[in-house]
């Protein structure tokens, strides 16, 4: 979902790169997702997350924007996208594991998601993922499936 969002509002502008406040503009004023503080932690968030990257002091997307799909009536919900912290714990475990930064993790997270076309989450895609490179996954398997259900 941190995806979309991030996709549309550039998308929005039909821009590579954006400022942090003009994200947080887009997002709060344009869109009207989100109150002005709540925009800041959102741009905030999907920095900490990977999908955000900053070069030459305005952000760029770290995943190709034009793979990631937004329904018409798509409508961000707040209470998903601070739910990442199992994603987090993952990424930073493969991080560790392959010896590599977090932002290619999450990008190599993105990449894999393509290829499941978006039907699986950001946390389940992890979860693949951190399997693939030989960690064990069980205790978040249970803890994503109580999120979930």
């Amino acid at each position: 979902m941190l995806s979309q969002i991030i996709a549309a509002a550039f998308k929005s502008k039909g821009k590579r790169k954006m400022t942090k406040s003009d994200l947080t503009y887009i997002l709060s004023f344009d869109f009207k997702w989100f109150s002005h503080s709540m925009s800041k932690k959102v741009v905030e968030e999907a920095i900490k997350n990977g999908l955000l990257t900053f070069d030459e002091g305005k952000l760029e997307p770290t995943f190709d924007l034009k793979k990631v799909e937004i329904p018409i009536d798509f409508k961000p919900d707040i209470k998903r996208i601070f739910k990442f912290r199992i994603f987090d714990e993952l990424v930073e475990l493969i991080s560790e594991k392959l010896g590599v930064s977090k932002p290619e993790v999450v990008a190599e997270i993105n990449r894999m998601q393509e290829k499941f076309s978006g039907l699986l989450s950001a946390e389940v895609v992890a979860l693949i993922y951190a399997k693939k490179v030989g960690l064990d996954v069980s205790p978040y398997i249970k803890r994503l499936w109580s999120e979930i259900f």
